[in-house]
């Protein structure tokens, strides 16, 4: 038979054993429900900031093409008042989303598709203007001709 000291002492291993095991599940426990917490936090803020970001970068196109628009239009002024003879290349840079271009009535319209609407950046000039500035094209740098043809007294615009 076991010593008294032998029976407690093996009571008072179990009894740390058993201890150790729940503090280790305990500590464990609350981690868990603290990453809960965290992910909890975390994953709307970076919903909210991918939605601002989106918002953002669309307003970036329309602004963009307005630019672009004004640019040619500007410019297709200048070669009117010129006259005879003139011809310049003007470079402008298409946002994302460019779905179509165009000249006509004195106009320089761009169709762009900005925060999933389709959105329309017309640029009125005061010249005879005409040309064709439609077709798929891509995002980035595009060369635009402006040309003054004399016969018809209007500004021809095309890509270059």
């Amino acid at each position: 038979m076991r010593s008294k000291n032998s029976i407690w002492g093996a009571r008072l291993k179990e009894s740390a054993f058993a201890s150790a095991v729940h503090t280790r599940a305990q500590a464990s426990m609350e981690l868990l429900v603290m990453v809960g917490f965290a992910i909890a936090f975390i994953v709307p803020l970076a919903l909210m900031f991918m939605s601002i970001s989106n918002s953002e970068m669309g307003k970036t196109a329309l602004l963009q093409a307005k630019v672009s628009a004004r640019t040619i239009a500007n410019e297709a002024g200048e070669v009117y008042l010129q006259g005879p003879g003139a011809k310049k290349s003007v470079v402008v840079n298409y946002p994302e989303g460019i779905r179509n271009a165009s000249v006509e009535n004195g106009l320089v319209a761009f169709s762009i598709d900005a925060d999933g609407r389709l959105q329309d950046v017309v640029s009125p000039t005061f010249a005879n203007i005409s040309g064709s500035l439609s077709g798929k094209r891509t995002a980035g740098l595009q060369r635009i001709n402006l040309e003054y043809i004399s016969p018809g007294d209007y500004v021809n615009i095309s890509y270059g």
